[in-house]
């Protein structure tokens, strides 16, 4: 998710858990019957009480946790409305896609952190 300024939202996962304290993009579980679009703004208005504009899809990635492999499928979109309100993250920041590197991400987002680098 991109704002105005070209920089990029990134959530930090609370304490506990898989992944604690990493860093990630904004998403969720599909629900039945939701299309991936659909959920993932259904998750930016329940986790951060925004509104966005889903564009086209980015990345699409397997990656493999112990407990289980997770299909992840990350989409470029933009702020519509609203300003980011932490709910269930420990923190959230806008950066800039050159500065992505400088934080320690969930291991599912690092290649897409490189492709947003290739880009740049």
């Amino acid at each position: 998710i991109k704002n105005s300024d070209n920089e990029i939202l990134l959530c930090q996962r609370g304490p506990g858990g898989s992944c604690q304290f990493l860093w990630e993009f904004p998403g969720g579980k599909i629900e039945l019957g939701e299309s991936p679009e659909e959920c993932l703004i259904r998750e930016c208005r329940e986790e951060l009480e925004i509104d966005i504009e889903v564009q086209d899809l980015f990345a699409q990635t397997t990656f493999s946790y112990p407990e289980m492999d997770i299909e992840f499928m990350f989409f470029s979109a933009s702020l519509k409305n609203g300003v980011p309100t932490p709910s269930v993250h420990n923190s959230i920041k806008w950066v800039l896609p050159d500065k992505l590197k400088e934080y320690e991400f969930c291991p599912a987002d690092v290649s897409v952190v490189e492709k947003l680098n290739e880009i740049e």
